[in-house]
């Protein structure tokens, strides 16, 4: 019997990360690990033999509810269901738990990593935003917060959902809950952070935990199913975008902090009749606000269908504030799309002149500029360095084969 790797997320083979996850889980298996998959919302068959982290109803309300945004103490709630699921580990006796996102109101962060300091079993825990290194918020550049390397004192986002507030509710519990973090985290002895890009790894170093070890693998995407399309004018009608020049943009939530009312700023720069703007991931009443001359379309898990419009766009582009990596710009480089985004957090790490611009932070008149200057120069010119550099640098098998590397070199370092 292989050796045995757990892996822990709020989704399993859903979204990003829970995609990322299972695709990790598929390659070790192919390795000849046996995976578990502990999941806590919702779950897409994976390789991995899933386990359900149950949450009962009373169990979500107080902690969801009470802790989490009355007490901003995520992460605090959820007793009875760590201790069942700390049972569950012990009966699979894993020589590796591969932790991703744990902070969705499920598990209890005292217990847990009270149990991981026990059982000196080594773990991974990859960092796909900031959360483990803040009092609560999984971001804090949008709104120019430096406290985290301090104590998260005098947060500017308790309670102030005009800037994105995660934090809303009234005790203002985060220097304490960091202080907590902080030695829960490095009490672990076996414990390896992995950040998705040198940004987040250096956010890791400079925070009150920053004596775990890190290690930058980046997120992989999956280049049989995002590739360049020939057959995208169906897509293009389905949508209408007609002939015009096809800008792009991508993401899981939209808010002010992803760019939303910058693309807004921007339909106003470009003209309507040579341009068309294409968001994807909008909701439904978001979409029934939309300006003219921007099309909206629904957060979608339809892969196929996605790399049919990475394909049919002329500029992906990313207008976040903050990123801690910027997965849809590899999967726009992998259907051969240059790109065009903000020069912030991790997204210049990704492109170069042969596979787009990089614009400062927020000057639409420079952006609106770049996005002319892409598309005046062709996509042509761009498609076989994007699609080259998703192949040598971000391919899925590549990238999570570290990962396997790293399980085998945590067990030989395994402090007793």
């Amino acid at each position: 019997m292989g050796k045995k790797l757990l892996i822990v997320n709020t989704y399993a083979n859903l979204w990003s990360t829970g995609r990322i996850a299972a695709e990790i889980g598929e390659i070790a298996v192919k390795h000849g690990w046996q995976c578990y998959f502990a999941y806590a919302s919702e779950s897409n068959l994976c390789s991995c033999e899933e386990i359900r982290i149950n949450k009962s109803v009373i169990s979500y309300i107080i902690h969801t509810y009470l802790f989490s945004r009355i007490l901003n103490l995520k992460g605090f709630g959820s007793w009875i269901e760590t201790k069942l699921f700390i049972r569950k580990i012990k009966k699979i006796a894993p020589d590796i738990i591969h932790l991703h996102n744990i902070h969705q109101n499920f598990l209890n962060l005292p217990l847990l990593f009270s149990f991981l300091k026990k059982a000196g079993i080594p773990v991974i825990w990859t960092l796909h935003d900031c959360w483990a290194v803040t009092g609560g918020c999984t971001h804090f550049v949008y709104n120019k917060c430096e406290n985290w390397k301090t104590g998260c004192y005098r947060c500017p986002r308790c309670g102030n959902s005009d800037t994105g507030g995660e934090l809303k509710g009234v005790f203002r519990t985060m220097p304490w809950v960091l202080r907590k973090k902080e030695a829960y985290i490095t009490s672990v002895p076996n414990l390896t952070f992995v950040t998705v890009s040198e940004w987040l790894s250096g956010v890791v170093r400079s925070s009150v935990v920053g004596s775990v070890p890190v290690q930058v693998i980046s997120n992989g995407v999956d280049c049989t199913r995002f590739y360049p399309h020939t057959d995208i004018q169906a897509i293009k009608q389905k949508y209408g975008c007609g002939n015009r020049f096809m800008i792009v943009g991508v993401s899981s939530h939209w808010s002010a902090s992803k760019g939303l009312y910058d693309y807004y700023k921007l339909r106003e720069l470009l003209p309507a009749d040579q341009f068309v703007i294409v968001l994807v991931g909008i909701t439904s009443e978001q979409k029934n606000n939309i300006p003219d001359g921007i099309i909206g379309i629904e957060r979608t898990e339809n892969l196929d269908e996605l790399a049919l419009i990475y394909s049919a766009a002329d500029v992906v582009t990313s207008l976040s504030y903050q990123e801690t990596f910027g997965l849809t710009i590899v999967e726009g480089f992998a259907c051969g799309t240059p790109a065009v985004v903000y020069d912030n957090t991790a997204l210049p790490e990704l492109i170069d002149s042969d596979t787009g611009l990089v614009v400062e932070t927020g000057n639409m008149e420079r952006l609106a500029e770049a996005i002319r200057q892409v598309c005046k120069t062709g996509k042509s010119f761009y498609s076989q360095a994007c699609r080259e550099v998703a192949q040598t640098r971000y391919d899925k098998f590549c990238q999570y084969e570290k990962y396997v590397e790293l399980y085998e070199q945590a067990l030989v370092s395994k402090k007793v």
